[in-house]
C-alpha cells in the first residue's frame, strides 16, 4: 500500500516532495521498484549513494556492513537526503581508509606498527603477571610461568629501547 502512494504521489510531480525529503520510514527500503523509484528522481551521485544505503548500510539489507550510520546527533537518518549524506560520507571514508591501507609505507610507519604490537605483547605480559599476582599472591614469582614472562618483557623492552630513536626521532 505505502509503494503504491508513493508511486501515486511521485506521480503528480508538482505535488511530491523532492526524492531527498522524502520520509525514510514513509517507504519500503526492502521493495527495490520503490528504491528505483527514488532513485530515480535523483542526481547521479545521490542515486549511487543512495542506493549503497538501502543495500549496504541498511540494518535490514542482506548485505548490511554492520555498522549503523549515524548522524552527528546520534540518531539513524529520518529522511532520503539524510540516508544520501551518511552514506556518501561513509563510503569517502572507506575508500580513503582503503587508499591508505594499499600505499606504501615508509620505515618509520613501519616502525611505529611494529613498535604498537610490541607495546600490545607487553601488556599482555603485565596483564598475565597481574593474573598470576591476583591468584597467588607473593608466591606468584616463584611459579614456573613467571620466569618465560620475565624474559619475554625484558626482551621486547630491549627492542622498544631500541626503536624508540626510529619511532620518535632522535631527539627524544
Amino acid at each position: 500500500m505505502a509503494r503504491a502512494v508513493l508511486l501515486f504521489v511521485c506521480l503528480l510531480g508538482g505535488c511530491a516532495p523532492a526524492a531527498r525529503d522524502i520520509a525514510l520510514s514513509d517507504i519500503d527500503l526492502g521493495d527495490m521498484q520503490t528504491v528505483r523509484t527514488i532513485r530515480n528522481q535523483l542526481e547521479p551521485q545521490d542515486g549511487i549513494a543512495f542506493a549503497n544505503y538501502v543495500v549496504r548500510h541498511r540494518a535490514k539489507s542482506a548485505n548490511y556492513c554492520g555498522q549503523p550510520l549515524l548522524g552527528a546527533d546520534g540518531n539513524a537518518p529520518a529522511t532520503v537526503g539524510q540516508a544520501i549524506d551518511l552514506a556518501a560520507r561513509r563510503d569517502a571514508a572507506e575508500r580513503w581508509a582503503l587508499m591508505d591501507s594499499q600505499t606504501p609505507k615508509g620505515p618509520r610507519r613501519l616502525a611505529k606498527e611494529k613498535w604498537d604490537s610490541l607495546s600490545r605483547d607487553r601488556d599482555m605480559m603485565i596483564d598475565a603477571q597481574t593474573r598470576l599476582r591476583m591468584e597467588y599472591g607473593d608466591r606468584a614469582t616463584q611459579r614456573p610461568e613467571w620466569k618465560p614472562l620475565e624474559s619475554r618483557m625484558a626482551e621486547i623492552d630491549r627492542k622498544l629501547v631500541a626503536m624508540k630513536p626510529t619511532v620518535f626521532g632522535s631527539g627524544t
